[in-house]
């Protein structure tokens, strides 16, 4: 089994994401780093991060969590913040299955399966993302059009996102906003680049998943037939 593939069935994190691991050398194999990333792991091989024993675990969890403002998305914080992993009670190794900002809101999924989190967050999937958002300023009609079909931001970022005005009173604007790539900090970026300024910004469905009745911090495990559907 490649190396990455085997971190993310350990739980560590997304098979993406524990290449990065590897790169910055946190990982070692029978006492030596390894940085190749093609390196097979053996039934007899002793894997760590940063000096922990990895094991794979057999059985694959996923979490729904309706996320808190105020809350990071990352697994270890060195700055004693607020994390999502840490609403959850339980004594698997979980990670969320791609990020929120600390003041976006809503639903996040966490799992201790990589396999599954590539799945849901690799853009060759499309997996939609719908949020609900607040802005001050408002993108014009002509741009809205232009952004569903594909837009090169100020940055040089290329977007793409369907974004719909549902209100406006005075210069507060409500939007509804579907993406399937989720660049870092997309929604935002691409108000910004309108000089339109976000103020709220809450994500009500992921990848066919929705809140329905979970209060903000609350969180259901899914059954094994949910999970099976995800990667149908």
């Amino acid at each position: 089994m490649r190396l990455n593939k085997f971190l993310a069935r350990c739980g560590v994190d997304s098979r993406r994401n524990c290449d990065n691991l590897i790169k910055n050398k946190k990982i070692s194999i029978n006492g030596n780093i390894v940085t190749d990333f093609s390196y097979k792991v053996k039934k007899d091989d002793v894997v760590l991060l940063n000096g922990k024993f990895l094991e794979i675990q057999e059985d694959s969890v996923v979490y729904i969590l309706n996320k808190p403002k105020g809350y990071i998305c990352t697994s270890n914080d060195t700055h004693s913040r607020l994390k999502v992993v840490d609403l959850i009670e339980t004594d698997v190794r979980l990670f969320t299955i791609g990020r929120l900002d600390r003041d976006t809101t809503g639903i996040i999924l966490l799992t201790n399966d990589g396999d599954i989190s590539n799945y849901l967050t690799h853009p060759k999937y499309r997996k939609e993302k719908k949020y609900y958002v607040k802005t001050k300023g408002k993108i014009d009609l002509v741009f809205l059009k232009q952004l569903k079909n594909g837009y090169t931001l100020d940055d040089g970022t290329r977007v793409k996102a369907q974004i719909k005005l549902t209100s406006q009173l005075g210069n507060n604007f409500e939007w509804d906003v579907i993406l399937t790539e989720g660049k870092n900090r997309e929604i935002k970026r691409i108000f910004s680049n309108f000089d339109a300024k976000v103020t709220l910004l809450h994500r009500y469905y992921f990848s066919g998943f929705q809140l329905n009745n979970l209060n903000p911090g609350k969180y259901r495990k899914l059954s094994k037939v949910e999970i099976n559907n995800i990667l149908k």
